[in-house]
């Protein structure tokens, strides 16, 4: 197999086929034979693109995605609406938002307990335009931090809030609410709601007409579990209001389309109007210092920064599969248009 890079910071490493091998079956026994190395690898860079090999269905991806960490689970505890994938027992559609939304950069499930160790991706459809999932190295986010900013992260820690509506309750005006609560917990029933949240550790609070809040106070950062260093692991970049209007002005200096800058300055206006009489913890979703007091907008516009400056931004191409360290490396997408189909699963 041949193993290549694209960018200095060497995230991913590209793994393709060095001649005609390049069935599924090939690269299963490729991956079997080559396992020591492909770990140490897969750790030392945090990311491993699959490129070129005949993987053409979401059960293909499922197996290959097995034969790196064979640990598959489907409880998803996160924010992005997802739908299991027919005749699989562990790909979903990464995410059903719409294709003018962006996904911010962030380790998947940063606030629970047990947080997913590896996710991978799957590129069954290729997008018409846009779509891709960028990947960002967190260590280096970390590191590369203003002291100050970091220092207080790492001595407050963060609490992440999220507020669920009734499932009976439709607001389609509200386009910083993700799901309903039902929609996380797959059910109805209040007490197996209480019941998933205490197994969890997610404290929870039922509020006025059956809304949920869910809160996690948890640490700015981990030690990464190999290799011990300091990763940026939270939620701040996404769940953050301040941060939805410095992702878009990022996103229209990368995409510069009139879309791009109506979405920027629609929500920059939205933001700013729901901060004037919604309070942090009563936002759709939000990410405060662990002692309750508000991040600073300043603070956020930072993280970005740093975050976008690390940024790596690849094409996706048919039949592509990206295996990422989710204990160092991000994720995240940037708005398309037309056809685009991306599968997802996670290990525990």
């Amino acid at each position: 197999m041949k193993q290549s890079f694209v960018n200095a910071q060497q995230l991913p490493l590209i793994i393709e086929p060095n001649g005609s091998g390049n069935s599924k079956q090939e690269l299963l026994q490729w991956m079997q034979s080559n396992k020591a190395e492909l770990e140490k690898k897969f750790f030392q860079h945090g990311a491993i693109l699959f490129r070129g090999f005949d993987i053409d269905t979401p059960k293909a991806f499922e197996d290959v995605s097995m034969q790196v960490d064979n640990r598959l689970r489907n409880d998803y505890y996160g924010t992005s609406p997802r739908n299991i994938v027919k005749d699989t027992n562990f790909v979903y559609t990464a995410s059903e938002l719409p294709g003018y939304y962006p996904i911010p950069q962030h380790c998947e499930m940063t606030y629970v307990k047990h947080p997913p160790i590896s996710i991978f991706f799957y590129c069954h459809v290729e997008p018409s335009y846009g779509g891709e999932s960028p990947l960002c190295n967190f260590r280096k986010v970390y590191a590369d931090m203003n002291p100050k900013i970091r220092d207080e992260f790492d001595k407050k820690g963060v609490l992440t809030v999220r507020n669920y509506s009734n499932p009976a309750i439709n607001n389609p005006f509200n386009l910083f609410q993700l799901k309903k609560w039902n929609e996380i917990f797959h059910t109805n029933d209040k007490a197996e709601v209480e019941k998933q949240c205490r197994e969890q550790e997610i404290d929870f609070k039922w509020m006025k007409d059956d809304n949920l809040r869910l809160t996690h106070l948890t640490p700015a950062t981990i030690k990464h579990p190999v290799t011990g260093e300091t990763v940026w692991f939270n939620h701040s970049q996404v769940f953050h209001p301040a941060s939805a209007p410095v992702e878009y002005k990022f996103i229209h200096a990368r995409q510069q389309r009139t879309k791009t800058f109506f979405w920027k300055t629609l929500i920059a206006a939205m933001v700013k109007i729901k901060s004037l009489h919604t309070k942090p913890i009563d936002q759709s979703m939000n990410v405060l210092f662990g002692d309750n007091t508000p991040v600073p907008d300043s603070y956020m516009q930072h993280i970005e920064e740093v975050i976008w400056k690390n940024m790596v931004i690849l094409p996706w191409k048919k039949n592509d599969v990206i295996a990422v360290d989710n204990f160092s490396t991000s994720h995240g997408r940037l708005p398309y248009e037309g056809e685009r189909e991306i599968l997802v699963c996670w290990s525990a």
